[in-house]
């Protein structure tokens, strides 16, 4: 097994990034490098880190699998993501000045400690799915690229082993400056295993014609074959489409990276780049899985897809991008492109475990349990907090069935339950605590009702289609709570909103309180 050049491949890459993170651990000396890198980084690092950290498996798997269903059509689901950049890179500046540690940090200084114990909650449970699927992908590309010989169990719990102890060793600090080799590597290996696998399936005109008579170059594609119970594609494409733009302008990491910049105008450079590098990656990442199916057409590959709806056990075009690298790239670029997918697997993973262990560390054990606690002490809680959460989110594997499916639910707890009071922070100066609380509530228990409870009760199958999708439902109860509650409710003091206005840091001078 040792001999498989793709595991080989793996190996190294893992087998680096541990080291990386022996040797980085030596440069933490307290609480905010291993949270916040010391808050000393440059626009080219958080390009890097933003871009590893957003782009996950549930772009690699998720995403590719809907690119062999749907062609570009597909990109409903992440074209949320682009348009939620380019709106957060407005508020970018007032979100660095503000200069804290963790997304409950801001619910706690805008809205109280009750909404900061929501956000901690919300987020250690939408967070700790997101790192289970990444698991799971891991595993998913050692059982490929060894033919099985690596059980996907194993796999998983191989993958889960090198994210935590890479985690643990030394935090953000760690993690951001690898993500920029980690951003380097998925830009060169999508890049060069899609301009082969073109070139391997007799070119464009090849693909143009496959995605005509597929009905992938429809504005909605296929979408329709992705529920069982709701026949209309534009329905569910969309009901993709916010909860991705939800997540990404709540993100936490993205929200800690933004904490770590040198400065607001470093930020907001970096948030104005990493849109095209997201935008990048995502594309090639859809049109890989188009390429995929045209070569499973020619028999250059297995056939992934049998028809039918797209969450069916035997359908597993989610596995397009390891099955090219093993069964159709050149060895050289296939022994690449399984180490991106693995430093697409770990980075992601290690930043989603990071977010939750620092919320917990900094808004449970050093607000309620010691608020005094030395240095040494809040960076050993915090690791120890990782390998928990570690062990948690192994044990949510098997929750879902896709990656995708587990990727939306997470989305959308997130997204409903925190974005909409998190944004409303920095933009509505008259959202008021008791507004912010009823958001976070209702946007959760919408959403976790909605998935796993009502689709048991008989009848749900007949209910208008925006009933039935998810996203509609939570969105409108978090978003309309918020709003309701806020104007009914007192308006907050000026001393509770200031902070969060501030564009310069010459705002504080000027008579806002910072």
């Amino acid at each position: 097994m040792l001999s498989n050049p793709y595991l080989a491949a793996i190996l190294l890459y893992l087998l680096a990034l541990v080291g990386v993170g022996v040797w980085k651990a030596r440069s933490v000396h307290d609480s905010a490098d291993f949270m916040v890198a010391g808050r000393n980084l440059h626009w080219f690092v958080l390009v890097g880190t933003l871009l590893a950290t957003w782009i996950g498996n549930g772009s690699l798997f998720g995403g590719a699998g809907l690119g062999y269903r749907n062609g570009l059509a597909g990109m409903w689901s992440s074209a949320g993501a682009w348009l939620g950049i380019v709106l957060i890179w407005f508020i970018a500046r007032r979100i660095r000045n503000f200069g804290q540690v963790t997304v409950p940090d801001i619910f706690e200084a805008r809205y109280g400690t009750v909404a900061g114990i929501l956000a901690t909650l919300i987020t250690v449970i939408a967070y700790l799915t997101i790192v289970s699927y990444q698991f799971r992908g891991g595993g998913r590309i050692l059982s490929i690229v060894t033919e099985g010989q690596i059980p996907v169990e194993t796999g998983i719990i191989i993958t889960a082993l090198f994210a935590v102890t890479y985690t643990v060793l030394a935090g953000m600090i760690s993690v951001v400056y690898t993500d920029v080799v980690n951003g380097i590597l998925m830009i060169g290996g999508i890049a060069l295993a899609l301009a082969f696998s073109v070139a391997a399936v007799g070119g464009v005109p090849e693909i143009l014609a496959h995605a005509q008579d597929t009905g992938k170059t429809l504005p909605f594609g296929n979408w329709a074959m992705e529920r069982s119970t709701v026949d209309s594609a534009a329905i569910i494409a969309i009901s993709f489409f916010v909860p991705t733009l939800l997540l990404l302008m709540g993100d936490a990491n993205m929200y800690q990276r933004i904490f770590s910049a040198r400065t607001a105008g470093t930020a907001r450079k970096a948030v104005f780049i990493w849109v095209f590098g997201v935008a990048f990656l995502e594309v090639a990442i859809y049109l890989l899985g188009l390429t995929g199916a045209v070569a499973a057409g020619q028999g250059l590959i297995p056939q992934l897809f049998t028809g039918g709806f797209a969450d069916t056990p035997e359908n597993l075009s989610e596995n397009v991008i390891p099955t090219l690298a093993v069964e159709l790239l050149p060895l050289w670029i296939g022994m690449l492109l399984v180490a991106t997918m693995m430093a697409i697997v770990v980075s992601t993973a290690d930043s989603f475990l990071l977010v939750p262990a620092t919320n917990l560390t900094r808004d449970v054990y050093q607000r309620f349990i010691a608020p005094d606690a030395p240095e040494r002490r809040v960076v050993f809680v915090s690791r120890i907090l990782v390998l928990l959460l570690g062990l948690v989110a192994f044990l949510l594997v098997g929750r879902f069935p896709t990656i995708l499916a587990a990727a939306f639910t997470a989305y959308l707890v997130y997204g409903a339950g925190i974005t909409p009071a998190l944004l409303a922070a920095f933009l509505w100066k008259r959202a008021t605590k008791e507004g912010a609380i009823a958001s976070i509530i209702l946007g959760a228990a919408v959403t976790l009702t909605w998935t796993f409870v009502l689709p048991s009760f008989e009848g749900f199958a007949h209910w208008h289609p925006f009933a039935q999708e998810v996203t509609y439902p939570a969105v409108l109860a978090s978003t309309g709570a918020l709003v309701l509650v806020s104007l009914l409710t007192p308006p907050p003091p000026r001393e509770a909103w200031a902070p969060f206005f501030r564009d310069s840091p010459s705002d504080q001078a000027e008579g806002v309180p910072g």
